[in-house]
């Protein structure tokens, strides 16, 4: 199975804005409200990628209030086993988004339960699951988890999962936290300005090279339009981006993250981990979890678009002018 843990959070997305609105102006646009954060849009956009509902837990904190019930229904709504981890006084986490016409998202968060989580109820399901992935995600804003990140990760190692990260920028901390547990990470994805944060380097590929050297198995940068960089055992690869009219791109990184896993689940299951692959392996499932991230993108919302017909249809059409367009080179 694979267990998914990290920030849940409740999206009010205002889109179709014009532009945003001056101060005392209405600007008409729609607005609804989502699931967001790590948790639960990796483990929703597994599901729709094709991996059992079954095979799949998700633990997460909450608040005793409205918008705790709206998550937690939400993700049983979708057929999906959580774990709520309730705060005992820190409300839902909120995040306000701003999307506007050719501009990138404006985010406004309140972190609320996130920073309440600890490691403890983790530990628990990896012991009782023994899963054969384990993905944290928006480490760095998880409070007392992330200080125990590093000996989470390596529990679920002993146990025999493959160990997934995925990152936020710290909230009111060092990187300190992530440099202790990469080297018990085997999957490290992050954005280009986070990369640039943790390693001092501006280029993504050098960035990615530097996170590899900072212990993690595996690390990749996603750049939005500009694809992504990744430094695998033996080899550094740069992909472009698929070409997809993109109407919102919120969730598309975690779309990717779940596109990635949902492909070493597979792995595992035949007794594979990411150690044993080869660059042209590496290249494949990152084909994919690009297409993954590329279709999310089309739909407004973090999970909305996501369907594994679709992103089948997409690496079809359009997976080939990816391969040829990426640089796949030896590890310096």
């Amino acid at each position: 199975m694979v267990l998914v843990s990290g920030i849940a959070v409740v999206d009010l997305i205002a889109s179709g804005l014009e532009r945003v609105a001056r101060p005392g102006e209405l600007v008409f646009g729609s607005v609804g409200a989502t699931l967001g954060g790590h948790a639960c849009n990796v483990s929703v956009d597994l599901v729709r990628l094709g991996v059992p509902r079954s095979r799949v837990r998700v633990v997460c904190p909450a608040g005793r209030d409205l918008f705790g019930g709206f998550l937690v229904r939400g993700l049983r709504a979708r057929g999906l086993r959580v774990e709520p981890v309730y705060a005992r006084t820190a409300p839902t986490s909120l995040d306000l988004i701003l999307v506007t016409g050719g501009e990138d998202r404006r985010y406004h968060a309140d972190p609320g339960a996130n920073l309440a989580m600890e490691a403890a109820p983790v530990v628990a399901l990896l012991d009782r699951h023994r899963p054969r992935v384990y993905y944290a995600g928006g480490a760095g804003l998880l409070g007392r988890f992330d200080a125990d990140l590093a000996a989470v990760l390596r529990r679920a190692r002993r146990l025999g999962a493959t160990t997934v990260v995925d990152v936020v920028s710290p909230y009111r901390k060092s990187w300190a936290f992530l440099r202790r547990a990469l080297p018990a990470t085997d999957v490290f994805h992050c954005n280009g300005d986070e990369a640039a944060s943790i390693t001092g380097r501006r280029d993504p590929s050098r960035a990615a090279t530097e996170l590899r050297r900072l212990g993690a198995g595996s690390a990749f940068v996603t750049l939005g339009r500009d694809g992504l960089a990744a430094a695998v055992p033996g080899a550094s690869l740069r992909l472009p981006a698929f070409a997809v009219r993109a109407v919102d791109p919120t969730g598309a990184g975690d779309a990717f993250s779940a596109g990635l896993i949902a492909g070493l689940y597979g792995l595992a299951r035949g007794g594979r981990g990411a150690a044993s692959l080869a660059p042209a392996e590496w290249l494949e499932l990152l084909v994919r979890a690009s297409a993954c991230g590329a279709v999310c993108a089309t739909g407004v919302g973090t999970t909305t678009a996501v369907d594994g017909r679709r992103v089948d249809a997409l690496v079809r059409q359009k997976g080939q002018a990816v391969r040829a367009a990426a640089a796949v080179r030896p590890a310096r």
